[in-house]
């Protein structure tokens, strides 16, 4: 019964309403709205699947030892990634400053490319900024921490990406489920990301996120670039390769190999 219930809390509001009635209708249930006295933050979830994430995260950090950059992650949701970077960086690794990009109101409207699966998971997975916040200090990273090293940036990834204020990238970590957002996200950020730095997919090769697959495809093709699989986990990366240079840098953001 637990599970269902937490199965249930994940739902957007329009397919809660769709089995309220439902239940009503076919079944003769009746739902009650009772008060919710669930407490606003909880535990980051554990399990085999997340720790061999966190391995591979730290073993990106580890490999960027060398490598000048932020962290910059677009798709914050509840913010699992950030305090796994935030973590990493404080204790295991060179301390990083990190930036999350995000509309921080649920996922933006898919399009065709993404599959009919995906049609109705506008919204899905809202986690206010305020509600980031609260989960990261309320799982043990620590605010001085957060205050000086962790940052975010509100809107959509089509409005705020092409304002991204120049900072080398290290680590660009995407997250962002659909291909209109990948799309964005490669264009705007990859002239950032310097030489030997690291793009991470989370939705690659993933049957669930067609349009993620094919939007890396088409920009990875585009670089005649192949993605590396992680040693921990069904998870994709690429490095960028030593001598690109992009005019967008600037000239004094250029890197000569």
């Amino acid at each position: 019964m637990a599970t269902v219930a937490s199965l249930m809390r994940r739902l957007s509001p329009e397919a809660k309403e769709r089995i309220r009635r439902f239940s009503q209708r076919v079944l003769g249930v009746q739902f009650v709205t009772v008060a919710d006295y669930r407490r606003r933050t909880w535990s980051y979830e554990m399990d085999a699947k997340l720790t061999r994430r966190l391995f591979h995260f730290q073993g990106l950090l580890r490999r960027l030892e060398t490598v000048e950059g932020r962290i910059v992650e677009c798709g914050v949701g509840p913010g699992r990634s950030i305090f796994a970077f935030g973590m990493i960086t404080q204790h295991l690794a060179r301390p990083r400053q990190i930036v999350g990009f995000d509309t921080f109101e649920g996922m933006p409207p898919p399009t065709a490319d993404d599959g009919a699966g995906n049609v109705h998971k506008e919204g899905w997975w809202r986690h206010s900024e305020a509600n980031v916040l609260e989960l990261l200090a309320f799982n043990g990273l620590d605010p001085a921490f957060t205050a000086e090293h962790v940052s975010f940036v509100r809107g959509p990834l089509q409005e705020t990406l092409p304002t991204y204020d120049g900072d080398p990238i290290a680590l660009l970590h995407l997250d962002v489920d659909f291909y209109a957002s990948y799309k964005v996200a490669l264009s705007e950020l990859w002239p950032f990301v310097v030489p030997n730095g690291i793009v991470a997919f989370d939705e690659y090769r993933s049957d669930a996120w067609p349009g993620a697959t094919k939007a890396i495809d088409e920009f990875l093709g585009d670089q005649n670039l192949a993605p590396v699989k992680s040693p921990f986990l069904d998870r994709w990366y690429v490095i960028k390769p030593q001598a690109e240079t992009d005019s967008r840098q600037g000239p004094d953001r250029t890197v000569v190999a």
